[in-house]
């Protein structure tokens, strides 16, 4: 059997590559994968070469339908095999997608900039990968050591789907027509308790708001500020026993929420007035809104030990202000309805250091290297 593969797999490699694109992200249709897709669309690559989403479900009715895009659920079958050798050039930003013969490309377009030590939850940088993105050039060094992406293979040229933060000004409150409310924060919550019962921290599902009695202090101070936190919790924690309370300046979304106000996620959160997170990557992306941005810390002596945090971060988390408790978080909305931005200008330097550069046309630049490299 072992000889008849082999065979094939020669027989194969003496086949040209066909005029095949393949895209990966997570969630589906998502992340830097989708802008470079959206920036090759643009430029009607897809009159040139077929292009192919690979997802982790079966594809939906109500998928994009494009001239030469198709979709397929990505599994371990002959037939996605089959694909993969023939595809002249593969983009991926959460699973690998490397390189299985002469005459294709790959290129990984990460899935951000990493505040935690991602030992044990990434494999090791595929060799037969061609490339691996930076944000920018000062944090390159996070792509070798926390995942091994050799030197010579890293380009920094910003992250594509931060281009929809720069300049992004929809006004939100058609969203929210039961809520008035002059301020709005968005707070993106990483991953602490799943609800199948996994755990990384031991703290409650959500930071700093453990009970509905706090979750309610803390919508009090909403309501009297006229500002309204949007909270979007990682898809698999548990957050009814504040959800279900109903609050009237805390509202839940999940991804349904984008699609059914025709907004991306980064447009939603570049529109909003301020940033509530903790060691989440979008704390270096929001850094290119210019607003003020609160690290909820409470857990950080805990988070340190583990999963842990990536060597040489420390001091790239000066632009946001640390939260331990709920008294401080209040403090925080206060301050962002008061219009009062104390780390201005601590966050504009390091955006400069953890930005390739905020003009918007990382998209284009990065597709651009991809054609030049994979002679598209």
């Amino acid at each position: 059997m072992s000889f008849i593969k082999g065979l094939a797999k020669k027989i194969i490699n003496k086949l040209p590559t066909k005029r095949l694109i393949m895209f990966e992200s997570a969630p589906d249709l998502s992340d830097n994968s989708k802008a470079v897709f959206d920036e090759m669309i643009k430029r009607g690559l897809n009159k040139k070469y077929k292009m192919l989403w690979l997802l982790s479900k079966e594809p939906a009715e109500d998928l994009p339908k494009i001239k030469n895009v198709s979709y397929i659920k990505m599994e371990n079958s002959k037939r996605i095999l089959l694909k993969k050798y023939m595809a002249r050039c593969f983009i991926c930003c959460n699973d690998w997608l490397w390189s299985l013969r002469d005459g294709q490309t790959s290129f990984y377009l990460s899935h951000g900039t990493t505040i935690k030590c991602l030992s044990g939850y990434y494999n090791e940088f595929p060799e037969k990968m061609d490339y691996c993105l930076s944000a920018g050039e000062d944090v390159a060094f996070l792509c070798e050591a926390e995942f091994g992406a050799p030197k010579e293979k890293i380009f920094s040229l910003g992250f594509p789907r931060n281009d929809a933060l720069v300049g992004a000004n929809r006004d939100l409150h058609p969203m929210f027509p039961e809520c008035s409310f002059k301020k709005i924060i968005v707070w993106y919550p990483t991953y602490r308790q799943h609800q199948n019962g996994g755990v990384v921290s031991k703290g409650s599902s959500l930071p700093i708001i453990h009970d509905p009695e706090s979750a309610k202090i803390l919508n009090d101070l909403c309501k009297k500020e006229e500002t309204l936190i949007v909270l979007k919790p990682h898809f698999a924690q548990d957050v009814s026993y504040v959800k279900d309370m109903g609050l009237s300046n805390i509202r839940f979304i999940d991804d349904s929420f984008f699609k059914e106000n025709s907004i991306s996620s980064y447009e939603f959160v570049g529109s909003c007035d301020a940033l509530i997170t903790d060691y989440s990557s979008i704390y270096y992306d929001f850094t290119l809104c210019d607003k003020p941005i609160a690290l909820v810390w409470e857990d950080y002596e805990e988070y340190k030990k583990v999963p842990g945090f990536a060597e040489g971060t420390e001091e790239l988390l000066e632009g946001g202000e640390k939260v331990y408790t709920l008294a401080e978080l209040c403090t925080f909305v206060s301050a962002v309805s008061a219009g009062e931005d104390r780390l201005r200008d601590a966050r504009r330097t390091i955006c400069r250091r953890v930005n390739f550069n905020g003009d918007g046309n990382s998209s284009a630049r990065v597709t651009d290297f991809i054609i030049e490299k994979a002679g598209l």
